[in-house]
């Protein structure tokens, strides 16, 4: 009983949570200045005075209707660094993103004219039915042509390609058209909530610098420039942010000043992401562009914390220039605000094995391989199968037995 009681409720959230999916929207909308927050649930009667505002042309509406679709997917790549969605990138401009909408096709349902809704399934042989729009209708399109072994990224890229050949041929036949890209249920079902250590953070504070200033939050314990053997430690750091945030890829590139070397931070924003791509040093005499040593992409809202080394580096001729953090914890907001910042739930640079995990693994190891000697000894114990009968003779072993 208890256990039924339990599923059922996990059962109801997991269905719950599973409404949740990004909606974008492109087109000839009426107000494309809408803002896309990553901490923030549209709830579906918002969801519907949305699109009758965006909606108020009465134009030919198109929505596209994936399966499954998370925030994640709009910043997929492949091994190349090739996107699934070119298409949807080229028009960011005039579009509005929404990456969490609770119930995004029930409000959309209401929202559309029985009398002039259509809808059809795109197959693997094509569209399941003829198209007759007219002026203010609604055309949802079911996107339900996976092939069997197909990535996922090309499954995508597909989609891109046909949303963009639809919607070109829409354009031409219609003066207004708006298309909408969304899903039935998210592709990611993964939480990113941590609980914060206060232990931690007093550490933190205690121990390492901390700057605050246009729209960045950066504490460490040391930065330092190592030129081959010359180690270099920065001390009493200014900073400064040049923030671009409304251009098609948001960027932030922070200045760290000390003394006559200056250092350059560039950040991007992607959907659901924001990314440390590169930094630069200079001098007076000198200047060098840094690659990370590791991946810098951490989901919005979130710092990013590692108590390990976090470097910078660039090769010339065999020499080595690297500039390194010790204990660092960033995070940019891509706003000029340079007051009330606080860092969010740290992303830690810590592969899946950890220390504690690899010792767990290890003990649990000794004790099975204790437990199965343990049992293929007792399995080898050899009990009596003679016994003497008090009436009868006794029996006699020879000792060649």
């Amino acid at each position: 009983m208890a256990f039924s009681l339990v599923f059922t409720l996990l059962a109801l959230s997991a269905v719950s949570y599973a409404t949740n999916v990004p909606v974008y929207l492109w087109g000839d909308l009426a107000k494309t200045s809408l803002k896309a927050s990553p901490l923030y649930t549209v709830e579906p009667e918002e969801f519907s005075g949305i699109l009758k505002e965006e909606l108020s042309r009465d134009p030919f509406t198109v929505i596209f209707i994936e399966e499954t679709l998370s925030v994640e997917d709009f910043s997929r790549k492949n091994a190349e660094g090739k996107t699934s969605f070119p298409f949807l990138r080229a028009n960011v401009r005039n579009s509005a993103y929404l990456p969490s909408v609770e119930n995004a096709l029930g409000a959309l349902n209401k929202l559309a004219d029985p009398e002039k809704v259509n809808h059809v399934k795109l197959t693997e042989n094509g569209l399941s039915a003829e198209i007759e729009p007219e002026s203010g209708k609604f055309l949802f399109i079911n996107l339900k042509d996976a092939k069997e072994g197909e990535s996922r990224f090309d499954l995508l890229r597909r989609h891109n390609d046909f949303m963009e050949d639809m919607f070109s041929k829409l354009q031409e036949r219609y003066e207004t058209v708006v298309a909408i890209y969304t899903a039935h249920f998210p592709s990611w079902t993964v939480s990113h909530s941590r609980a914060r250590r206060q232990a931690q953070s007093n550490e933190t504070q205690s121990d390492s610098s901390t700057l605050m200033f246009d729209g960045l939050l950066l504490a460490y314990k040391s930065m330092r420039l190592i030129d081959d053997n010359d180690e270099t430690v920065l001390t009493a750091i200014t900073g400064s942010s040049v923030i671009d945030a409304n251009a098609t890829t948001p960027t932030q590139n922070s200045t760290l000043t000390s003394g006559e070397n200056t250092i350059v931070l560039y950040f991007t924003q992607e959907p659901g992401y924001w990314i440390l791509q590169k930094a630069s040093w200079s001098n007076s005499t000198d200047s060098k562009d840094l690659t990370p040593a590791q991946d810098l992409t951490v989901p919005l809202g979130f710092s990013y914390r590692c108590a390990q080394n976090v470097s910078f580096t660039h090769v010339n001729d065999s020499k080595h220039f690297t500039l390194t953090f010790t204990d660092l914890k960033i995070q940019p907001f891509f706003t000029s605000n340079s007051s009330g910042l606080v860092f969010g739930d740290s992303l830690n640079c810590v592969g899946f094995f950890t220390a504690p995990i690899w010792a767990s693994l290890f003990v649990t190891f000794i004790l099975l391989s204790i437990m199965f000697f343990g049992i293929m000894m007792m399995m080898d114990i050899r009990t009596m199968d003679r016994f003497d009968d008090p009436k009868g003779k006794t029996i006699t072993i020879n000792a060649a037995e």
